[in-house]
């Protein structure tokens, strides 16, 4: 829960999927005049908060696993909070999770579903190059994730980085490797003292 405890923070991880799959999903709008064509989307779990992340790379999951990834990699990261003050977080839920600013140094006031996230591109040598982290938007869960091979899925409306606009939909698989390497690190890295 790094992301919504330790400021009441969130983690990740990836796996096998249930039923059939529509794919990782389908992303529009650009951040910074770059586009997100996306080729995976893998989350994990910590104290049940959820960490997501969009990548324009196939088998994100096993690249995790290494120490390189195969090029410079562009990617949308998501934490997912069901938040509880005063630093609780309860299982997730679908539903409407609203933007929250972790980076703000301070924790919701308010018990809620709540967002956080960034549009990055990270090196070979899994070292963050660019990030622009979001302002706004709603990302609705349709579908809660597990770890035993459901998928999660979500709806991204109106998601504001500055003047940029990202809208779509995901479908993520679960990856452990996205909480627990240093390449799952760079890609949905911790923000500020607080994760």
């Amino acid at each position: 829960m790094r992301r919504w405890m330790v400021l009441g923070v969130l983690a990740c991880a990836c796996g096998s999927s249930s039923g059939s799959s529509s794919g990782p999903g389908s992303i529009s709008g650009t951040v910074g005049g770059l586009p997100l064509s996306v080729k995976d989307a893998v989350f994990s779990l910590d104290s049940n908060a959820v960490t997501v992340v969009v990548a324009d790379r196939e088998n994100i999951c096993a690249l995790l696993g290494g120490t390189t990834l195969p090029g410079t990699t562009t990617a949308l990261f998501l934490s997912m909070a069901n938040f509880v003050p005063p630093a609780s977080v309860n299982p997730h839920v679908t539903g409407d999770y609203a933007y929250f600013d972790l980076g703000g140094m301070s924790l919701p006031g308010t018990a809620g579903r709540y967002w956080y996230g960034g549009f990055e591109t990270v090196t070979a040598s899994c070292t963050q190059a660019t990030v622009s982290l979001a302002t706004a938007g709603t990302v609705t869960v349709t579908q809660t994730g597990n770890t035993a091979g459901t998928h999660l899925k979500a709806n991204l409306t109106g998601l504001k980085f500055g003047s940029d606009t990202l809208n779509g939909s995901i479908e993520a698989t679960y990856c452990p490797a996205l909480s627990t390497t240093t390449c799952g690190n760079a890609l949905a890295p911790p923000r500020g003292p607080v994760e």
